[in-house]
């Protein structure tokens, strides 16, 4: 059995929390809020947990391609594409019985198909899709990244990124417009890539420091563009969008600081690698688990206290459900 890298799993642990956190605080990310005492700190917030997702796919590109066994097609698809068919049928219909219940949608079985056979019956369901297209890519990417350097693999992942991140940012935040080219290749790939480089690559004190810098002049980036393009009467925040560059530094900065802090210690490894084999089911349970707290159970308060709440006591339900899941013999398969 492989030794657990302690990193990934404070890594993946982190990443859950932020997806749950940003899914907590949408509600009342609205017009409403600009000017309030509470603007800038949710649009910091907002800016940070934006890294959940691409630290996942990061997490999984450096396992996944530093991984003998990836290069092996037939094994690799029969392993990992079959292991997300199940859940991915299993919570597509959950929730489209959950959605009904709820009164949110009419029961459907040609609506159920559609989104079966799009991007899922809750908003939430995308990302095993999109696994389920990086994993098919997962044996061709192993295949080069075994006969590139690490300089040659950063500048791949340029080109893969830049009709989905670096143009559009270019035309976003400058005077310029560029269209040299419709996109190469799907934004999340790049995460995909770039987990591995940073898994590979070695730090010194100037890379470390370099890459917190990076991440912190992001996350200011973020909040003072969304500042200064919003208003009363409307939002614009313009790199919300899952490819934004924002996103990919501050990932890429969280990703470094944690491996180089954290990769010869391990404190709590217990709980956090808990919580890293948990985090799929977590990510599964945790967007019913906000509603069903916001219908029956919410309390009054300041957009603060009420995001806080929404936070605390979804991931700890959450993360007891997908506990006493993952314990069922036959569900097990469904949450982890």
């Amino acid at each position: 059995m492989k030794q657990r890298v302690y990193y990934l799993d404070l890594l993946r642990g982190f990443a859950i929390l932020m997806v749950i956190l940003l899914h907590s605080i949408g509600t009342y990310l609205t017009p409403r809020l600009y000017g309030t005492a509470s603007w800038l700190p949710f649009l910091s917030v907002n800016a940070l947990t934006r890294t959940g997702v691409p630290l996942f796919l990061m997490i999984s590109g450096a396992l996944l391609l530093s991984s003998e066994g990836t290069a092996d097609m037939g094994r690799f698809y029969k392993k990992r594409i079959t292991h997300l068919l199940l859940p991915l049928l299993f919570w597509n219909a959950a929730y489209f019985v959950y959605n009904y219940l709820m009164g949110q949608s009419v029961f459907d079985p040609a609506a159920f198909l559609s989104k079966l056979l799009n991007s899922g019956t809750k908003y939430h369901l995308w990302y095993m899709y999109t696994m389920i297209a990086i994993y098919l890519v997962a044996p061709f990417l192993k295949m080069l990244v075994d006969k590139c350097t690490l300089k040659q693999l950063t500048w791949l992942m340029i080109l893969m990124t830049f009709g989905t991140t670096l143009r559009p940012f270019i035309n976003t935040v400058t005077p310029l417009y560029l269209y040299l080219f419709d996109p190469l290749f799907n934004g999340y790939i790049g995460c995909f890539l770039l987990g591995y480089i940073l898994y590979k690559t070695d730090y010194n004190k100037v890379r470390v420091s370099l890459a917190a810098l990076t991440g912190v002049a992001a996350l200011i980036f973020s909040v003072y563009i969304h500042h200064t393009k919003s208003s009363e009467k409307a939002l614009n925040l313009i790199l919300n969008n899952g490819y934004s560059l924002c996103h990919y530094a501050l990932a890429a900065a969280i990703f470094v600081l944690i491996k180089c802090l954290f990769e010869r210690k391990a404190p709590l490894a217990g709980a956090v690698a808990l919580l890293s084999k948990l985090s799929f089911g977590m990510y599964l349970l945790h967007v019913a688990v906000i509603e069903l707290i916001r219908r029956f159970i919410m309390i009054d308060g300041t957009p603060i206290v009420c995001s806080a709440y929404v936070f605390l006591l979804s991931t700890a339900v959450s993360l007891l459900a997908a506990f006493l899941l993952s314990k069922i013999k036959y569900v097990r398969k469904l949450v982890i």
